[in-house]
Formats: C-alpha cells, structure tokens, sequence
C-alpha cells in the first residue's frame, strides 16, 4: 500500500521536530516531510551550527518510534529581486537542507525553480550547481509546480514548471538520477483552464516521484485538507492509477491544522490522516463512491 506522510509543520512549532516526528508516527502516519523551508530564518532549529547533531537526534528519535522521512521542503525562493544578501547565501542554504535531508534518512529534497527565469537559467543557475551535492549526500532533488497572477485581473496563472510543456523543459535539462518532479496539486488546479492536476501527472509519467497534496477554491493557494475546497479528485485518482505512480501519498495542508488553536492540532491531524487513508484506497483500488 502507498505510504501516508505528511508535514512536520506546523506541529514543530509547538513540539519541535522530534516531537512533531513522534506525534505523527502515534496518529498513524507511515512517514513525515521534514519541514526545512525556514532553516536559513532566525531562530530556526537547523540554523545553527549544531545542525548536523540535530538532524542525527532527529533521525534516532524517528527511528525508535517507527516512522520515517520520505522527504523534504528547503528554503524558498531561490531568488530575491533588491536582496543581494539573501542571492548570496541562498545556495549554501540549500546544500544544507540536501545534507540535513541524508541525515535524517529522507532521499528527496524539494527544491523550487525560480517563477521569472527560464528552464535554462533554472538549470545553470539553481539545479546543475547543486547537482555535485546530491551526489554526496544521496540525496535527489524534486521541481514542483508554481503559480502567479495576471497583473491586470489577479487570476491564477502558470509559472514555472507550471504547465507539462514546462515542467518537461526543465526536467529535460536535468539528469533522471538527481532530478525528479514533485507536483503540487493545489497548484495545478489553480491553474486549471490551462493544464489540470490529471494532465501534468500524465505528462510527468515515470518522472513523478513526489506529490504535495491539498485544496483549494480553485483561484487562491489555501493550504486546505482534501474534500474542504473545490478541486474534483477523480480524474486525479485516475491519473495516478494510469501511471503507476510508486511514491508516496504526501500532505501539504499546513494551512488546515495551522488554522485551529493548538489544543486542536493534534485532532485536525488526525483527520488529515483518515482523509488520506480514504485517497490512497481510491487510487490503488479504484473504490466507488
């Protein structure tokens, strides 16, 4: 059966990363995406130069309790327009989060290309340059989808990566064994007119290897727990069935838990578990409404 994971965040902010680990793991969460989108923020626990002991406590701590990381988010975006110290630090950044990402067990690092360059610039600015420390972390770096607005209406638009044509480009550019597609889900669907979740999954076929899954109104990015939005999950199930994807079925509905008080967290969690044990059996057993 596929594996359930979900997001350390927001339940780290209140139990920190080795809590987080072991609340998910007694909800019944067979993996977690270890949360380092912040590391290079003050105050972020991976910041500092004990990273290494961190993530190693981290990974025993997963371990003794029985769950594990499929993968991880690292900081965001690439690039700042104004912000040349940002520009400067961003990579070494980013390295970390591939070594924290082998510390802790995880083998995917999600990694954004940056929404105004191209898929060349992508590639020679951010994913070729990193290529050298996948290699030594054994670690593989995931693209994902993104998203803009018009600036005349404020509709929902794709950006980079954001349609199959794209999201190919890019990949073309990179070497299979390092560079995999994670597509976000909310996203696609925000962008709907132009190419659906279902379309890119096709499209993506065997380079598909991570998913960030959860909902939306169809116009704005909202985080949300599948079936509390607008998205219509059949073709998706479909889609994934089709191509035989074989990773992991990954939450990115921070926004859903995050939004309760904290006394509520752990039972908004545990309702994102049921919701996709639910998904998981639809796909691989194609189960009727």
């Amino acid at each position: 059966m596929m594996k359930l994971s979900t997001e350390t965040y927001p339940l780290d902010l209140t139990s920190g990363f080795e809590g987080a680990v072991t609340t998910l793991k007694e909800i019944g969460f067979d993996c977690y995406d270890l949360s380092i989108f912040n590391l290079n923020k003050e105050g972020d626990p991976f910041g500092g130069a004990d990273y290494r002991e961190r993530a190693v406590a981290l990974r025993k701590t997963a371990e003794r309790v029985g769950i594990f990381c499929n993968q991880s988010h690292g900081p965001y975006p690439y690039h700042k327009p104004h912000n040349p110290k940002w520009n400067e630090e961003i990579f070494g950044w980013c390295v970390r989060a591939l070594e924290i990402t082998s510390l802790v067990g995880g083998k995917t690092c999600i990694l954004h290309p940056f929404h105004d360059w191209t898929a060349q610039e992508n590639a020679m600015r951010i994913y070729l340059p990193l290529q050298p420390y996948c290699k030594k972390y054994g670690v593989r770096i995931a693209l994902e989808n993104m998203w803009g607005r018009e600036s005349n209406t404020g509709k929902a638009i794709p950006a980079v990566c954001g349609t199959a044509q794209s999201f190919l480009e890019h990949l073309s550019l990179l070497d299979p064994e390092w560079f995999v597609a994670c597509l976000d889900i909310g996203h696609a669907e925000m962008v709907g007119e132009e190419t659906s979740a279902a379309q890119l999954i096709l499209a993506l076929g065997d380079r598909l290897k991570a998913l960030h899954v959860h909902d939306n109104d169809l116009k704005n990015d909202l985080h949300i727990q599948p079936y509390g939005g607008q998205i219509d999950w059949e073709p998706i199930y479909a889609a994934l069935r089709k191509v035989r994807y074989g990773g992991e079925f990954t939450f990115e509905a921070d926004s859903f838990v995050h939004k309760f008080p904290q006394e509520l967290r752990y039972d908004a969690t545990v309702m994102l578990l049921k919701i996709g044990r639910y998904m998981i059996e639809r796909i691989e057993e194609g189960k009727p409404l």
